[in-house]
């Protein structure tokens, strides 16, 4: 059964970043793995991964927008499984970057990474729809609206004297 993940939002009193000083506080909030966080993991449309669980009363899914951006964040570190895993577990850094907001909240274990993967692999297979890809599309997308950068082509000529190279 598909749940979406809305944990990161509700701020509690045990919060890592409320057990740190003020300094270390805005080293988080200006750190890469902040930035991930925002820009990344916040955006991510767990919806679309939906079409992978039952739609039965079952047991609800592990949170998408973490096991996603744990995807990303494991191939732009060049991490295996196991290093992903343990930085997730105790890096706090990594830890912002998933949304994970207190020390006992958990991202899951081996076995459901490795479960999601398949499911999505699966999919991929079945419907042709890599929905990881369609992540980096709607996220290529969102920012170009944010930044407003048009990207149809146009045909630019230089000109140097009366010469022009196309």
């Amino acid at each position: 059964m598909f749940r979406e993940n809305t944990n990161h939002l509700q701020r509690s009193f045990f919060d890592i970043e409320r057990q740190l000083s003020e300094s270390k506080r805005k080293k988080i909030r200006e750190s890469k793995e902040y930035n991930f966080y925002r820009l990344i993991f916040k955006k991510i449309k767990e919806e679309n991964f939906a079409v992978l669980y039952s739609e039965n009363g079952s047991r609800p899914n592990s949170a998408v927008n973490i096991m996603v951006s744990a995807i990303i964040l494991g191939y732009r570190k060049g991490w295996t499984i196991k290093e992903l895993l343990k930085q997730i577990d105790f890096n706090l850094l990594t830890r912002t970057a998933l949304g994970l907001n207190r020390m006992d909240d958990t991202a899951s274990c081996e076995a459901t990474f490795f479960n999601f993967q398949n499911r999505v692999l699966n999919h991929l297979v079945k419907t042709g729809e890599n929905l990881l890809e369609s992540v980096f599309d709607g996220l290529t997308e969102e920012q170009l609206k944010q930044l407003k950068i048009k990207t149809d082509i146009k045909e630019v000529r230089l000109v140097y004297g009366n010469v022009k190279y196309p």
